[in-house]
């Protein structure tokens, strides 16, 4: 156990500099969309036709899920107790970012307690992953060598270097000597999910590009692992590491085939909705505290029919549905429990999940009662929170934050004349030093209007008919619309947002920010993007075979 913790503690700060979740935050809203100029829809420029640059690859580690799917997938069978592990701060939404990785005190205990707890649960349960028994059989050395060799290599996504192999090969004959294959084995396998090698991404790549200078092609293992964690969550199965010790992930062509195998898999519909879950923030749900006395009919028990509606929807939209980006703002397609089906007025079942077809008032995600909830305050919506949100997550064009001096509360209400949310937050353009902002972030959010605080439909809020006109200001569909549906159709059609979705994937797959030397990457990406007419699996296919996720920089990570 000793040999693992002194590995991981080693790393220090090698996943980059500290942040809070705040810091986080307010660095994606800021900086972030100057990194890249994501609204930049043009086609690559002559400039693009010089040396290949992929861009930084800084230092990566896995996510808390990516920790917990992979111990799962390593030991077959087990039944594993749920994991204590620390979510990284946020950057631009996602938890994967290397730029917030950097590990604490914490994080290594955490880790420590993790990986016992994963062996004595596997060591209660041997008959799916371990060939000899807890006792090691007949040969326990010949046992114990030759397991650990194969799961280190599938620990370590690749095959061990002799150094391994002496190092924990070593620390195994010691346990074993002392202690018996019993004690060893897990004290060994406890040390190999603590190492470095398991936690973090090492990537220093093989053979140069010609032509471009400094840049190396990612071996086959260091580009299974990259594909199975962007497409999986979870370490390479068998065939993708056989894949790469045969050279077939050497040419993009092999890597489609590989990441075309993959998304047949049930493994990459779970993968993408966490990838949807971090970019269009299904966890909102989870902080939602509607008031008792507005929305007495409301049970604690809606948030898991809220967020399951959402992870429903966008794993049909990609991997049955259209695909692309359209049917993710348009399709009037649902699924309900009894619970939704009450809340969107339509028929449901009495037990489980069932398709529906939603009324004309409501398309896609931003018409979904988790989005809907998720950006609400305990009684009112909150047209500043839809708004933020479709600039941040839909557009890649946060506002700035609020300057420190202004106050961001809204006035009272006083009960003596009925007052709609629209003319409370009315007051955010009545302000000159906010109105800047507002007109951009409100016109949003007032397009929203129609839906109350839980997501459901309302035709009057304040004994007053509901006014949701709004307008797009600053973007390629700039203009006033009426309602959801329009302001849903608005971004269907923006070759901005399409650019977005784009920069985020762009982000996810690689965990990091984007920066100026990926303006060529993203521009080719954005016009294979539009070429496809927004089908997100192309783009899922498009960002694997592209030169950036294939490639680095050389020198040390």
């Amino acid at each position: 156990m000793a040999l693992g913790t002194a590995l991981l503690a080693a790393c220090g700060d090698a996943g980059g500099a500290a942040t809070t979740r705040g810091e986080a935050t307010t660095a994606a809203g800021s900086a972030g969309e100057a990194d890249t100029g994501e609204a930049d829809t043009g086609e690559p420029t002559d400039a693009c036709a010089g040396a290949l640059d992929p861009g930084p690859s800084p230092l990566r580690r896995l996510t808390h899920t990516q920790f917990a799917n992979t111990v799962r997938d390593l030991f077959p069978g087990v039944t594993l107790p749920p994991l204590t592990l620390m979510v990284d701060p946020e950057v631009h939404g996602f938890e994967n970012n290397a730029g917030a990785q950097s590990p604490s005190a914490l994080l290594v205990e955490q880790v420590q307690r993790a990986a016992l707890a994963v062996t004595e649960a596997a060591m209660a349960a041997p008959q799916g992953w371990l060939p000899c028994g807890v006792d090691g059989g007949a040969d326990p050395v010949g046992c114990g060598h030759a397991f650990l060799r194969e799961f280190g290599g599938r620990a370590f996504r690749r095959p061990w270097t002799a150094d391994e192999a002496e190092a924990f090969l070593g620390f195994f004959d010691q346990q074993l000597a002392e202690a018996g294959f019993a004690v060893a084995l897990p004290l060994t396998l406890q040390a190999i999910v603590q190492a470095p090698q398991f936690l973090y991404f090492f990537e220093f790549g093989g053979a140069p590009v010609d032509g471009a200078s400094g840049v190396v092609a990612l071996t086959g293992h260091e580009l299974a692992a990259r594909l199975s964690y962007f497409l999986w969550d979870t370490t390479p199965d068998a065939a993708l590491l056989a894949a790469a010790a045969a050279g077939e992930l050497d040419t993009a062509e092999g890597v489609r085939a590989a990441a075309e195998r993959m998304l047949a898999d049930p493994r990459a519909r779970e993968a993408m909705v966490n990838f949807h879950r971090q970019w269009l923030d299904f966890d909102a749900i989870e902080t939602i505290d509607p008031d008792p006395e507005a929305y007495p009919g409301y049970a604690p028990e809606l948030k898991d029919s809220l967020r399951g509606e959402l992870e429903r929807f966008v794993a049909w939209v990609l991997f049955e549905g259209p695909g692309t980006f359209e049917a993710l703002l348009m399709s009037p397609r649902a699924e309900v429990d009894a619970g939704l089906a009450g809340l969107y007025a339509v028929e449901g079942p009495a037990d489980g999940w069932a398709v529906a077809e939603l009324d004309a008032r409501r398309a896609g995600i931003l018409t979904r009662a988790g989005f809907l909830a998720g950006t609400s305050h305990a009684i009112h919506p909150s047209p500043v929170q839809r708004g933020i949100f479709v600039l941040s997550r839909l557009l890649c064009a946060p506002p700035a934050p609020p300057p420190p001096e202004v106050s961001t509360e809204l006035p009272e209400e006083t009960g003596e004349t009925p007052t709609t949310n629209r003319e409370r937050y009315a007051e955010h353009t009545a302000r000159t030093e906010c109105a800047g902002c507002h007109r951009t972030i409100d016109g949003i959010g007032f397009g929203l209007e129609h839906f109350d605080a839980l997501g459901r439909w309302r035709a009057q809020d304040g004994g007053q008919p509901v006014d949701a006109r709004g307008e797009l200001v600053g973007t390629d569909v700039d203009g006033p619309f009426d309602g959801a549906i329009e302001l849903s159709a608005r971004l269907a059609g923006s070759a901005q947002a399409r650019g977005c979705v784009v920069t985020q994937v762009f982000r996810y797959a690689l965990g990091r920010s984007t920066e100026a030397a990926d303006r060529c990457q993203t521009a080719r990406l954005r016009a294979e993007f539009e070429d496809v007419r927004g089908d997100m699996r192309a783009l899922l296919l498009a960002v694997v075979t592209s030169d950036a996720f294939r490639h680095r920089r050389g020198g040390a990570p």
